[in-house]
């Protein structure tokens, strides 16, 4: 494992939030985080080898319940829910993916890169903080649409 590879281990143990590391003969270093601490939200965050990218990412998959409920809208009506999310989530400082396609909406995959040059601390904090505001904002967005409680609604997603 390099030595930025070694800073971040650091880093998400002193923050109490590395949950796994991930050994990938391809990578340089990969690990599992939760974030915010205390949460079931999980991250990762990788390096492949040969590569000056580090790259922070994540996933959220719709419920079975929740993915009916998209799926249950007028054509008209599903089509803009999907698009209106399309247009908030471009405005987010990360990537994002709809999975398995965007007429089809069953997870979103985000990501964002930070170069090994430009790495610190705060940055790296900064990403997983961005990540996980792009899984919140789609939690939040399912749970209006289909006007779930989140209090007593917490399996939204797996």
């Amino acid at each position: 494992m390099s030595e930025t590879g070694e800073k971040i281990k650091e880093w998400l143990e002193k923050d109490g939030i590395l949950q796994e590391v991930i050994d990938n003969p391809k990578l340089d270093f990969h690990y599992v985080v939760g974030y915010p601490a205390g949460t079931s939200y999980t991250s990762e965050i990788l390096k492949r080898k040969d590569d000056d990218r580090i790259i922070v990412a994540s996933s959220i998959r719709l419920s079975d319940r929740h993915y009916s409920a998209l799926r249950a809208l007028p054509d008209k009506e599903r089509k803009a829910v999907i698009w209106q999310w399309r247009l908030d989530l471009l405005f987010r400082d990360a990537d994002f993916r709809m999975l398995p396609s965007v007429e089809d909406v069953r997870a979103f995959e985000f990501s964002k890169v930070i170069y090994e040059d430009e790495l610190n601390r705060g940055r790296l904090m900064s990403a997983l903080k961005e990540i996980f505001k792009c899984k919140l904002y789609v939690t939040w967005r399912v749970a209006q649409l289909t006007d779930s409680e989140l209090e007593g609604d917490t399996r939204i997603y797996r």
